[in-house]
């Protein structure tokens, strides 16, 4: 037993000395980003409000696009894949900690004996002779390779960083799925307004088409006029088709977002999408977050850290093989007669063998295995300073066309305005004598051109804004799934 303790206290010496050399093992360098602005250069006037980022579609002041959101956050199949990966991150890790600690086994083995011929065996004492016999032996076993060099720091360093990666894609796609939602949702209304303005051009068209048409026959107004007009409806028509199109798809869009089969809503959620209502605007008035706080917000650059990370994990594991390996076997087994003599005491041993492993002639091929580890974890470096940078210009091109599109809504509406002031005096002129019915077409198709330009302005003024929340990494607060990820990926409510 004096020499076990040895043998154990000369192996956590070597442990203890290989935790030491995993410092020079795992690459010491971190990704890093480069320089960043200080501010950005199209950021609304006002404080930064960081809580803005959580929950942010809440400002649409719409109940229905809450309830689509919440219901997509749940039973989305984006969201559900992705806490399906925590999941297994997770046991990957309790699998890679479990890989570095010894195993134990239990083992049985028996052999059997009979004289067939010739004399007797004899017994275990010695003094006597028996037709058969049958001892075995039974009892633990272990095995254990020892992380030495730094392979303990390299595995906890790597299994840390998986479970990372998976929750920044749980993360992520959360802001995808939210940001998707409100844009399809905007789309939809954008879409129904359109087809509403339509309507009622295609109506106001009609109108005049006919009143012209039968003026002509009468001879109080121009067959020009009158085809002109019949032109123009059929024209303001030809267009609906595609918006009812657009209605429709973002409708199942909508559902297919939400984990759903086009078709399958509960009615009071068909009817709530299938009402008419105006575009949703959502204001952004207050700064946000400052460039540098990209890297702590945004779930692709904490991606691209964490495999860098895992990059940097392999680096380590592949330099260790380089090193010895020390491996650790040993046995306790108990002797029993089973058929036979039995034996008078029964005995027991244990054997403990460590080995050594040393490469030789596989030495190279170990030497360009850690090579290329060290190629792509510099590799994995170069990744995250490029998606820090295509951060800062995702978040800066969505800010620059949030300013541009205000700008843009505020002349479309001026425009409306100014097209409905102007097809009031077109009406009341023709209806003097003083201007044609022509005049007054052309009035009145200018005023549904300016409409359709305003609603489509708004559409796109809240879809920069949403841009913004999503390249500013905004989303619900909770970023990491339940420990039973069966709770998230359960299935649809029923319709």
């Amino acid at each position: 037993m004096r020499r076990v303790a040895r043998l154990a206290r000369g192996t956590a010496s070597l442990a203890m000395a290989s935790a030491l050399a995993a410092c020079a093992l795992i690459p010491g360098e971190r990704p890093q980003p480069g320089p960043l602005p200080d501010a950005w250069i199209d950021a609304p006037a006002g404080a930064a409000d960081p809580a803005s980022l959580t929950d942010w579609w809440r400002g649409f002041n719409d109940p229905v696009l809450d309830e689509l959101i919440a219901d997509a956050l749940i039973n989305g199949g984006s969201v559900q894949l992705a806490a399906l990966r925590v999941r297994e991150a997770r046991a990957q890790t309790r699998a890679s900690v479990a890989s570095v600690l010894p195993r134990i086994d239990g083992f049985g083995r028996g052999r059997y004996n009979q004289a067939l011929d010739g004399p007797d065996l004899r017994t275990a004492d010695g003094l006597g002779t028996e037709a058969e016999q049958m001892s075995g032996d039974y009892g633990p076993q272990i095995a254990w390779e020892v992380p030495l060099f730094g392979r303990i720091e390299a595995t906890a360093l790597g299994t840390r960083a998986s479970r990372r990666l998976a929750q920044s894609d749980y993360r992520g796609a959360q802001v995808a799925l939210a940001a998707d939602t409100a844009q399809t949702y905007v789309g939809l209304r954008a879409a129904q307004q359109s087809r509403a303005a339509l309507r009622d051009a295609v109506a106001n068209a009609d109108q005049l088409a006919n009143i012209l048409a039968i003026s002509a026959e009468a001879g109080f107004a121009s067959p020009s006029d009158a085809a002109d007009a019949r032109r123009q409806a059929e024209t303001n028509r030809a267009q609906l088709p595609n918006v009812e199109i657009e209605v429709l798809r973002a409708e199942r869009a909508l559902a297919v977002l939400r984990g759903r089969a086009p078709g399958a809503d509960a009615p009071d959620v068909s009817a709530a999408l299938q009402a008419v209502s105006t575009v949703p605007t959502l204001a952004i008035t207050a700064a946000p977050p400052a460039p540098a706080d990209l890297v702590r917000l945004r779930p692709d650059v904490a991606q691209a850290e964490a495999n860098a990370l895992i990059a940097a994990a392999q680096v380590g594991l592949a330099r260790g093989d380089l090193l010895p390996q020390l491996n650790l076997t040993g046995q306790i087994s108990i002797v029993d007669n089973l058929i036979g003599m039995p034996v008078a005491n029964r005995t027991g041993g244990l054997s403990l063998t460590p080995f050594i492993t040393i490469p030789l002639f596989a030495w190279g091929q170990r030497q360009a295995l850690a090579d290329a580890s060290d190629a792509r974890f510099e590799q994995a470096l170069v990744r995250y300073r490029d998606t820090v940078n295509s951060a800062v210009g995702e978040a800066a091109n969505a800010l620059t066309a949030l300013d541009q599109g205000a700008r843009r809504l505020t002349a479309a509406r001026a425009a409306e305005a100014a097209a409905e002031i102007a097809a009031r005096g077109q009406r009341a002129a023709q209806e003097a004598g003083i201007r044609s019915l022509a005049d007054r077409l052309r009035s009145d198709q200018l005023l549904i051109d300016a409409r359709l330009t305003r609603i489509e302005a708004e559409a796109a003024q809240a879809n920069a804004a949403i841009a913004v929340y999503r390249a500013f990494g905004g989303g619900p607060s909770n970023a990491t799934p339940p420990r039973d990820a069966r709770r998230v990926a359960g299935p649809p409510a029923a319709p």
